[in-house]
């Protein structure tokens, strides 16, 4: 607490968009912001955060990533993901990312040697529903909030599915 931080993104479109603020605690607990099921502390912050500034990262003084910039509540409080929680979660999905290709690496090799038809391939649910961004839907969207930057394409996310890993995610 009271660390002097900048907030770097892309907001509005606008590239390298660098904001300050100091740190106001580094345990806000995810189920005080309304996160169901979070067992993560965020960092809050008074940077701002704005639409395209989330993603970010949230540096301290000495250059060190503190953070990813993740969402606003109001004017003054912007959270982010501690660094080291994505840093543990990035190894361990480098980890079960390694071990599955290892695990299929095997099976195509033991199906070749064998006269199975099919293998069993596992299959991953994240958890939510979403739609495709298409030039039509973007000018719905900014018909109904001007402010949201252009963006040419990706999906946005309509609703998160209770009890999957996006809801436990914080999605």
């Amino acid at each position: 607490p009271g660390e002097f931080v900048v907030a770097i993104g892309s907001p509005f479109a606008l590239q390298n968009t660098v904001t300050t603020g100091i740190v106001s605690t580094t345990q806000r607990d995810g189920k005080e912001l309304g996160i169901r099921d979070s067992d993560m502390d965020y960092i809050q912050t008074d940077a701002i955060i704005n639409y395209g500034n989330s993603g970010g990262p949230l540096v301290n003084l000495d250059g060190e990533v503190i953070g990813i910039n993740t969402l606003k509540v109001t004017a003054g409080i912007s959270f982010a993901i501690p660094a080291d929680r994505i840093s543990r979660f990035l190894a361990d999905s480098q980890d079960k990312h390694s071990k599955e290709k290892a695990k299929l690496q095997r099976t195509h090799v033991e199906d070749q040697q064998s006269d199975a038809e099919t293998s069993p391939v596992k299959k991953y649910f994240l958890g939510v529903r979403m739609i495709t961004v298409t030039k039509v839907l973007m000018l719905e969207l900014k018909h109904q909030n001007p402010d949201l930057p252009d963006i040419s394409g990706g999906v946005l996310v309509q609703q998160v599915v209770p009890n999957t890993p996006a809801e436990r995610g914080g999605i």
